[in-house]
């Protein structure tokens, strides 16, 4: 009886075992599933950004295109280090990588270098948009190419520096692929308060930045509608006084201090800044769900969300630059739809052509009908001053 009840307990077991294994397959399977298609999905869009500001030479030249390249090129090497490490790792877990190898460890030192990179590269960001459009005189100077080039390159040397740490015992940070999520070996390391205060200057840098940002695109609005309205109501009082309206503009240049306000915010700068926006946004929503979040569920889905916040990330900033920036699409339009483009070109030009032959053809008629009707007019005329000087010797002949 004792070996029956044993022998159940057994059977019982490794059901339950097979049952919790499938299970887990079935998890990590639409965690792999999902994650493929958003970093697929972030790897062409990056990919599109660049060959796109690659084809325009006017994007080519402007600094604050230096700025989406760079964090462009830093997600791309996020979302391959993704594919080749963090998918494979999740979908085989042991079979694929041992959690404490020297290899998780060197691929999440890569992926938190260029994870720190882009958080700087987004804080350089804000200050090129902040003196762009608060100090517009200064911009040329500030952030002149070479030394955009290098705060560029600083970006790069602080983010090394920052990850370098997870290369030590004490400060390892480990891809845990049982929970989907990255953990550090010691949680009681002090390098997560290192990471805590490059994200959260860099945040504070994007807070204040665009918060001036948007006072002075505000200011700058009521200032142009007070103008425009000053103006209005003096081009009614104008008409109802019977005051013609140059000589009431002359008089309220030599007696009136209103002038139209300086510096505007052009729209160019205002998209790149909704641009610029946008994607710092959608990095305070990853950093801090990243934080607050273990706090509230210890379940691994809720470190799934988080996870899948990060290549949410890689993929936005691209998606963000496509929907708002209108010549960066017309570049990836005609990358795309070449032949098309230059096809219908053909067409249109064909059409003009032809439109213009026709038309020429079209006038050289109607100088040749006109030409014969002006021969023919002519040789009439002659005719008859013939007949008209042939009549008049006769007339001179009967007379003598």
């Amino acid at each position: 009886m004792q070996a029956d009840d044993s022998w159940k307990y057994n059977v019982s077991f490794f059901t339950l075992q097979a049952l919790f294994t499938s299970a887990n397959r079935r998890d990590d399977l639409i965690a792999v599933s999902i994650w493929t298609i958003m970093l697929l999905y972030a790897l062409i869009a990056n990919m599109l950004i660049l060959a796109g500001i690659a084809r325009s030479a006017t994007m080519r030249s402007a600094t604050s295109y230096w700025f989406i390249i760079s964090i462009a090129i830093c997600d791309i090497l996020m979302t391959i280090i993704s594919l080749v490490h963090l998918v494979p790792a999740t979908a085989f877990h042991e079979e694929y990588v041992q959690f404490k190898s020297v290899r998780n460890i060197i691929m999440i030192f890569f992926y938190d270098l260029f994870w720190y990179t882009g958080v700087v590269q987004l804080g350089l960001m804000a200050g090129n948009r902040f003196v762009s459009i608060v100090y517009p005189m200064e911009y040329k100077h500030i952030f002149s190419r070479t030394r955009s080039l290098y705060l560029i390159l600083f970006g790069y040397f602080l983010g090394f520096l920052v990850s370098l740490p997870t290369l030590f015992d004490c400060c390892h940070t480990l891809w845990d692929s049982n929970y989907y999520i990255t953990v550090y070996e010691k949680p009681g390391t002090l390098y997560k308060y290192v990471d805590m205060a490059v994200n959260s200057i860099s945040l504070c840098m994007m807070i204040i930045f665009y918060a001036v940002i948007i006072y002075k695109v505000r200011e700058s609005g009521r200032a142009m509608a007070k103008y425009q309205l000053t103006i209005r109501t003096r081009q009614q009082n104008a008409l109802e006084n019977g005051v013609s309206l140059t000589s009431q503009m002359n008089d309220c240049g030599r007696t009136s201090s209103v002038r139209p306000p300086r510096s505007q915010v052009s729209k160019k700068e205002m998209r790149l800044f909704i641009q610029f926006f946008v994607v710092s946004l959608v990095f305070l929503l990853t950093w801090t769900t990243w934080q607050w979040l273990p706090y509230m569920s210890e379940s691994k889905w809720a470190y799934f969300v988080m996870t899948s916040l990060f290549f949410i990330n890689n993929s936005v900033n691209p998606t963000v630059y496509i929907i708002f920036n209108t010549q960066l699409r017309r570049e990836l339009h005609y990358l795309i739809c070449r032949h098309h483009v230059i096809s219908t070109a053909q067409n249109k030009r064909k059409q003009t052509l032809f439109g213009r032959g026709i038309a020429a053809e079209t006038k050289n008629e109607t100088d040749f009908q006109n030409n014969t009707r002006d021969d023919a007019t002519k040789s009439l005329v002659d005719q008859a001053g013939s007949v008209s000087s042939q009549s008049h010797d006769e007339h001179e002949i009967l007379y003598v």
